[in-house]
């Protein structure tokens, strides 16, 4: 490996965990980093003394950014669910914290165990979906135009300037030691009409996700704003409901919410599985199974394992399946000490390799990873089925989050590796450097955001585990409630607006609702929004280091 590109891939690992882990907890949505470590890469390379060739440099950038990457993917993972074990369990979640040993030290194992399970089921399916099926895989397209782009000095710029910019904003608004910042954190409209219901908040990394999601995403997020004035409180304000008090009737609405979501936005599955069960079942039963197990697990080469007599080697089995038997050993093990018995292990260990390779079908197909959809699909079956508390809970959606998204970044490296013509080993050493940098800094990062900023506020609403939360709370609201809740979210689907994101608004601040649509305005009327995304992902990626940096610095 070369020096010149291991100490920044170590670098970028370290800092698209740290971004990330604020962004995808202070906003709903968690953007690719990739693009910005391809610029970063590429400032650094201009450094060096002595010139490469063309292809080598783009070869050295994508390697770096293969590094850097599965930190930013994972830690959007962990911050979509972690959050949850608060939502359910304030005190718990603070005692564990009073422990940062135990904190970062289950946050790594976790990284590694899952992460590593991750990687190695990328690598077993990289050749079936990369060069059999042929999947698009746009992020990865994305990527490598990104680093081919003749304009990247340009976009280098951009990106530069949007860091240097948003640092100034961030000083005049918060000082900086002894210095006392001059502009206000939040603007207040209307307010002799409206009170402070209708805000600006001085926020740029809003702004900036706004700007990257776009008008389609922020609209029913401002739907739900808008919801909460027009529909939940006028509701909450009828005498059947006056002994609920607000609060409590918006979890207990936005609950149900959650389950029309997931109930009526899942209806097709079970069909969609019938039907390949019926289709199984009308050709020769045991011939279907071969070929699958052909198909999909011919990479075993069982046949392989034994000797000309038929005798089977358990030492050349061990010798050729160690990674695997240490991934699998290790997830048991894990999953032993966190209370799960065998049948609950293989259970989630199943659904876990399902639903990653699903996820990684669509992240080939369309380039989107839903993590919490397939999280929820692993967490439901567990509750019903086993007894598990709200740790075992939270644990199950945070174990396959780290593994679908070890597993999905992988695969879009692979991509970017064949445009690149780099051999897939040097990929997959490059991704694993990066997960164990991500394992052994990550929790620290989480454990430094949640004991200086307050979850479920302003300043780390995390959106996702709430509503994760709440629908594991759903049994416990009033069901008139959560009836109402359901049947707007069926409205809503039938009216094509997506109910999650609805959910959000109705829930999140207005200011960061209206952070987000400013944002999105600005992208809507922009002629070249391409060209401008490079400048929004440097103030996304400032405001997230000045953040971080002003904890530690409080600390101090």
């Amino acid at each position: 490996m070369n020096l010149f590109v291991i100490l920044p891939s170590i670098a970028f690992a370290l800092f698209s965990s740290a971004i990330l882990s604020y962004i995808s907890m202070s906003t709903m949505v968690g953007p690719w980093i990739a693009p910005v470590l391809v610029l970063m890469g590429g400032i650094i390379l201009r450094f060096r003394r002595i010139p490469k060739e063309k292809g080598i440099v783009n070869q050295e950038i994508a390697l770096m950014q293969t590094a850097g990457s599965v930190g930013g993917l994972v830690a959007i993972g962990i911050g979509f669910t972690l959050p949850t074990l608060f939502f359910l369990d304030p005190k718990y979640f603070n005692d564990w914290l009073r422990n940062p040993l135990s904190f970062c030290g289950f946050i790594g194992i976790s990284c590694l165990i899952a992460g590593g399970l991750g990687l190695w089921l990328a690598r077993v399916w990289a050749d079936k979906l990369i060069n059999k099926e042929k999947l698009a895989f746009p992020v990865g397209d994305l990527i490598y135009e990104t680093i081919s782009s003749q304009s990247q000095s340009k976009q280098t710029k951009s990106m530069f300037a949007g860091f240097v910019s948003t640092l100034g904003i961030c000083f005049l608004r918060d000082g900086f030691l002894k210095l006392k910042g001059i502009v206000p954190q939040v603007i207040y409209l209307f307010q002799g009409f409206v009170g402070k219901e209708i805000a600006i908040a001085i926020w740029p990394t809003v702004w900036a996700v706004g700007f990257i999601v776009g008008i389609k995403i922020v609209t029913p997020l401002f739907i739900g704003m808008l919801s909460r004035y027009i529909i939940v409180f006028p509701l909450n304000s009828l005498s059947f409901f006056s002994t609920i008090d607000k609060d409590t009737f918006l979890m207990a609405f936005c609950s149900g919410l959650v389950v029309s979501e997931f109930v009526l936005g899942n209806l097709k599955y079970p069909v969609v599985w019938f039907k390949a069960i019926k289709n199984n079942l009308n050709k020769s039963f045991v011939s279907k199974i071969k070929n699958n197990c052909s198909k999909y697990l011919g990479f075993l080469k069982i046949d392989k394992l034994f000797s000309k007599k038929g005798s089977f080697s358990l030492k050349e089995f061990v010798s050729k399946y160690k990674e695997p038997i240490v991934l699998f050993s290790s997830s048991s093990i894990f999953l032993y000490v966190l209370g799960f018995m065998p049948l609950a292990q293989i259970l989630f260990l199943s659904l876990t390799l399902l639903f990653t390779y699903q996820i990684s079908l669509l992240g080939g197909k369309i380039g989107l990873v839903p993590f919490g959809r397939f999280a929820t699909f692993i967490m439901i079956p567990m509750m019903i089925l086993f007894k598990l508390d709200y740790f075992q809970i939270t644990f199950v959606c945070v174990f396959y989050n780290i593994c679908a998204a070890s597993a999905t970044d992988l695969l879009f490296d692979y991509k970017v590796g064949s445009l690149c013509k780099i051999d897939f080993k040097r990929i997959y050493k490059y991704q694993w450097l990066g997960l164990i940098v991500t394992s052994l800094s990550i929790g620290f990062f989480f454990w430094l955001l949640f004991s200086n900023l307050q979850l479920g506020t302003v300043e780390l609403f995390a959106q996702r585990a709430k509503s994760r939360a709440l629908l594991v709370q759903s049994l416990n609201f009033d069901f008139y409630v959560v009836g109402l809740g359901f049947i707007y979210g069926w409205v809503l689907r039938k009216l094509r607006f997506n109910p999650t994101m609805v959910f959000g608004g109705l829930l999140m601040p207005n200011t960061i609702t209206i952070g987000l649509a400013v944002g999105a305005v600005i992208s809507y009327f922009s002629k070249k929004t391409q060209e401008q995304t490079s400048f929004w992902s440097g103030v996304f990626a400032s405001e997230a280091l000045w953040i971080l940096l002003t904890i530690v610095l409080k600390m101090i």
